[in-house]
This record gives structure tokens, sequence and C-alpha cells, in this order.
């Protein structure tokens, strides 16, 4: 094997790492979520592709209550092309998106000086995606999220189709910029398929001035997830030209050299 070369290493890591599109650093807040409609897997039925959230089932959900949730024109109001699709659901200030791992368990006589191997245990439960939501006036939230998370408590976490079906899936695009003459682009798409509500936090109304915008955390699950790193990704397409430096570096190994 041979042995990596010791000399000249803050400027090779500058000129043939960080000034690569792939190993450039990304910058941060580049990303779009998008409600893709209600969740339909494997089905050959006809999906109304113009719905954004499984609103029938929301509906429904608030007819099973002692009273009737008067929500319908907040839902209408918030699920707008320029508030859902032309850039993406833009109530959404913040997405946590899982992390993976598996049980590795030891196994072997635990005697004396042995050695013990590792087995596999199982791959673990999925975590869940957690969502941050601007309030607004007409609070997204409220009206929609909210009756959103009663619709899953209501019907019961089983498999749905038609007006019952609650689930939907959802696509996180992480965004990446070359040079400021290039227009952003997918770095990777995240998309959570069968994603339904099951909770959301409350908000205390007082008189105290408020400062900054007040954002509303819920918390989703889901069947299962893809990873994909886009056909047009930029940054793998031109990795072998070189590109300006990110403004947001922060190594230390780049910080000397300024």
């Amino acid at each position: 094997m041979a042995k990596p070369e010791l000399g000249s290493q803050i400027s090779f890591f500058l000129e043939n790492f960080l000034s690569k599109p792939a190993s450039a650093l990304p910058k941060g807040s580049q990303w779009v979520l998008v409600f893709e409609g209600p969740f339909q897997d494997g089905s050959t039925s006809e999906r109304d592709f113009n719905e954004v959230l499984p609103v029938p089932a929301i509906r429904l959900a608030s007819n099973y209550e002692p009273r009737n949730w008067d929500t319908e024109a907040a839902i209408s109001t918030t699920l707008t092309k320029d508030y859902q699709e032309t850039k993406g659901c833009l109530f959404v200030q913040a997405v946590s998106i899982p992390g993976e791992s598996n049980v590795a368990n030891p196994e072997g006589l635990m005697q004396s000086g042995y050695i013990r191997t590792f087995v596999g245990g199982g791959r673990d439960p999925f975590q869940n995606l957690q969502i941050s939501f601007l309030e607004t006036n007409v609070s997204f939230v409220d009206n929609v999220i909210r009756p959103w998370v009663v619709a899953t408590a209501h019907l019961g976490l089983i498999a749905r189709t038609g007006a019952k079906n609650y689930r939907c899936n959802i696509s996180v695009y992480k965004l990446g910029v070359i040079t400021p003459a290039e227009t952003p682009f997918v770095l990777m798409k995240y998309t959570f398929y069968g994603v339904c509500p099951i909770s959301v936090t409350g908000e205390e109304y007082n008189y105290t001035q408020v400062s900054s915008a007040i954002n509303r955390e819920a918390t989703f699950i889901y069947h299962y997830y893809t990873v994909e790193s886009s056909a047009g990704n930029l940054a793998a397409i031109n990795n072998n030209a070189n590109i300006p430096l990110p403004l947001s570096t922060k190594d230390p190994r780049v910080n000397i050299l300024r």
C-alpha cells in the first residue's frame, strides 16, 4: 500500500479538495420541501395530482369530533399553488432528515481474554420526521396539520384508500450552488412515502412583546424513504473544474491561508 505524501498538505487540501465541486462545502439553508399529494403505493387507480395533501381524509376526520371544525376556508387559502407548489411549501422553516442505524450485539464466550465478535441484531426502526412550520395570520398548523393529526388518530394507522387515505408523500430537495452565475441545482432528493402526522405542538397566547417569528413543530411517521442523487447534479458532472472557494468555508486548514 502506497504511503501518503506528507508535504504541501494545506495547498493540496485547498486545490484538490475544496476547489472541486463535488467536495466543496455546501452552503447552508439551501433546500425545498414539497408535499407530493396523496400516497398510492403500487396502485394503478387514477390519482389526483392536483391535491397537495389528503384533504378529503382531513375533512372527514373533523366530522367525527363532537362538533364539526370550521376550517374549510383556511384550508383553501393555505393550499394554493403560490404557497405550496411554486417554491415548495413556504410555511416550512426547518426539517430534520432522519438518520439510519443498526443493532450490533456482542456474542461469544465471555471469559478470560477471549475476543467476542458482533452479530447483527437487525435494523433500528425509522426515526420520526420533524418539520417546523411558520405561524401566520391564517395558521397552516392549526387549520391543516392539527386536523390531519386527528385524521391519523380516527382512521387508525391502517391502510386506507379513496377519501379515507390520510397519508401523502413528502420530498425534500437539497440544493447546491457552484458559482454565482449558475442557478441552484438539486444535490440530493429525499422522498418519504406514506407520511402522516402524529403530533403537533401547541401555542401560548400572552401579552409579552414578540421579537421573532413563531414556529410550530410537527412530528410525522412514514412507511419508508428513498435517497437520490439527481442526474442533473452539476457538482458531480463538473467535478474536474476548479471553482472559487466558498465564502462559508470554516475548515481551520483553510483559515490558515487567509
